[in-house]
């Protein structure tokens, strides 16, 4: 099996560079360190790979003296930085059709998220499913959620205020600067990355609201969105491309792959089947490529490990380990340290 790389904008280390500047770090060494030239970042709209931004998020989080730099960071973001999503966002009718304009086009933003919007009978509940490496370095995730959020009160130019934020990350000793930045219920230690807004949330205007300026940049959106797709690639690859993002929140069920990829569950398994291979042997090689990179770089524990990529119970992410590597996990992070 091919290994995927995924990509994201050079929007994103150009905010790390950004933030880092304004704090005196040396952005010429966290470059270096995540292997990034300026002529890579010269154009915000081109794009980098997944492997680049964590080394850079890596380098800035070890100099950086911030406990909550993801937040910081978030807070910052406006919808111009988010390049021709964050134009469709801002010349939206409402709130609602921003965040769902930013649903359909994500992946522009980023391949290792997925941002969904989930309308309940008086809310909508607005969450993120991410690479298992960005949940692990937990300033990522945090940053996504706190961007979003503030994009949403900048377009709007209100200061509302969510029913809820959930977070997969474990609650800090200091909560000061989250209940500062979310100012609601705060939930950690959750499956995955949402916030809750009420209907009436969704339902706010934008003042920049323009129909034909958004129809335009939809279509230039929609380019670009069909651009990414790489219709050449192995179709297990294709289905290792949708299983990148979905490891943390459990085991992704074949039917849900099946119907983001518009296809039966059936005709998945017999295109796996004509390319010598199958949706549980994508799942455990994704699995182990994943296991043995977060043990040696994140820094976890193995029952983290275990739940970032979707195992109910550490001992069963064990028995898979030993099965790959013949080896515990704990025997396996010793012998990389030595």
């Amino acid at each position: 099996m091919s290994s995927i790389e995924l990509t994201q904008l050079a929007r994103a280390p150009l905010l790390l560079l950004t933030y880092a500047e304004q704090r005196g770090i040396d952005t010429d060494e966290l470059m270096q360190a995540a292997s990034l030239t300026p002529e890579a970042l010269k154009d915000p709209d081109s794009r980098i790979p997944l492997s680049a931004q964590l080394k850079l998020w890596r380098a800035l989080i070890e100099h950086t003296e911030s406990a909550a730099c993801g937040l910081e960071i978030g807070r910052s973001v406006s919808a111009e930085q988010l390049g021709v999503v964050g134009y469709t966002m801002a010349y939206s009718q409402t709130l609602g059709q921003a965040y769902q304009r930013l649903a359909r086009y994500m992946r522009i933003i980023s391949e290792a998220t997925i941002f969904e919007v989930v309308h309940c009978a008086d809310s909508a509940r607005l969450q993120f499913t991410t690479h298992p490496y960005l949940v692990a370095l937990r300033h990522p995730i945090e940053g996504q959620v706190a961007a979003i959020l503030t994009v949403g009160r900048k377009i709007t130019q209100t200061d509302f205020v969510p029913l809820e934020i959930s977070l997969p990350t474990t609650k800090p000793i200091n909560t000061r600067i989250y209940r500062e930045t979310f100012r609601c219920r705060l939930r950690f230690d959750q499956p995955e990355a949402a916030f809750v807004l009420t209907t009436d949330q969704m339902q706010l205007p934008l003042n920049a609201a323009d129909g034909t300026l958004s129809g335009y940049l939809e279509e230039l959106a929609s380019a670009k969105l069909h651009a990414l797709r790489t219709p050449q690639e192995p179709f297990g690859d294709t289905v290792r491309r949708m299983l990148w993002s979905d490891l943390s929140s459990g085991k992704p069920e074949l039917s849900n792959v099946a119907s983001q990829l518009g296809i039966s569950a059936r005709t998945l398994q017999r295109r796996l089947r004509q390319n010598g291979t199958s949706y549980s042997l994508v799942l455990d090689e994704l699995r182990r490529e994943v296991s043995s990179e977060l043990l040696v770089e994140g820094n976890l524990a193995v029952s983290d490990v275990a739940y970032l990529l979707g195992y109910s119970e550490p001992s069963a992410f064990q028995r898979a380990f030993r099965r790959w590597y013949e080896l515990t996990p704990r025997q396996f992070k010793s012998r990389r340290a030595a």
